[in-house]
């Protein structure tokens, strides 16, 4: 079974044809440098060279060791560094494949749609020694087995990618140790359907404004309005994946302006909510 090509295209049409999988490993400086998306999830491994990395409406510093996670509709586009050798692994999953290989509690679809909407891991080496080996493991090809043996190769590498994200992505989990913000979280959680402002989560969190916003930066790493955009947005794409119309999702998650759910949404998951619809049907 080839799953190691000599191009990104050629990796991303073998995973959403065979809704499975495709790797590609390159050191040429030849990225697709237009903002893009496509059908399945993506894991890019930079080891040298990156310098940008458009994800949405965020730019990251690239750097060796950098880990990138990226789902299907969330548009990105990477820069590399014009004086050094760009060298990385890229791997296209198809969200058929992830499903398949996903068992009771432990899906391995999580790293992908992370309710902190996190796209960047910076790796240890013990980390980043494990994910080159794995990648390395599914470029040889097995006189015996060699489907089954690829598939458990790339089913170890999400198990390691969820690993990575589950271990890094603490601050959501942190905050459950403060009170106040904890209480934040919860008011947010059972009230984004209606109307929210920082003063209404103040209030019921028994703290000023400005005490709320500092400690749910610091305890969250990120300010409490865009964490009910973030909490909205994904209780959004459950709704359209349940079949909700566009307009029935919007207001259902809070979205009383509908021209402002459409931008936010397209901004937030990089189509629009029509589109995510289709998708997902």
């Amino acid at each position: 079974m080839q799953c190691f090509f000599d191009t990104c295209s050629d990796a991303i049409e073998h995973a959403t044809k065979t809704k499975t999988f495709g790797v590609y490993h390159s050191d040429n400086s030849d990225p697709n440098l237009l903002i893009h998306i496509h059908e399945c999830c993506e894991v890019f491994l930079c080891l040298s060279g990156g310098k940008s990395f458009l994800i949405d409406d965020k730019v990251y510093d690239v750097k060796p060791g950098d880990l990138f996670i990226i789902n299907q509709f969330e548009a990105h586009k990477v820069i590399p560094d014009s004086e050094a050798r760009f060298s990385r692994y890229i791997m296209h999953v198809h969200p058929t494949f992830l499903y398949s290989v996903s068992e009771g509690d432990i899906d391995l679809s999580d790293c992908f749609y992370r309710a902190d909407g996190k796209n960047k891991f910076t790796l240890s080496k013990a980390e980043l020694d494990e994910l080159c080996s794995l990648f390395e493991a599914m470029r040889t090809e097995k006189p015996y087995g060699d489907e089954i043996y690829k598939k458990i190769r790339a089913t170890e590498l999400l198990l390691a990618l969820n690993r990575v994200s589950a271990t890094h992505s603490e601050r959501i989990s942190q905050a459950k140790k403060h009170k106040t913000v904890q209480l934040a979280i919860d008011y947010i959680n059972n009230n984004y359907s209606q109307e929210l402002t920082l003063d209404m989560v103040a209030k019921n969190t028994y703290v000023s404004v400005n005490q709320l916003c500092r400690l749910f930066t610091r305890y969250c790493g990120t300010t409490v309005t865009k964490y009910i955009t973030s909490k909205r947005i994904t209780e959004a794409k459950k709704r359209l994946e349940e079949g909700k119309s566009v307009t029935d999702t919007a207001f259902m998650c809070g979205f009383n302006d509908y021209a402002n759910f459409i931008r936010v949404f397209k901004k937030a998951v990089g189509v629009p909510p029509g589109k995510y619809k289709k998708f997902s049907e």
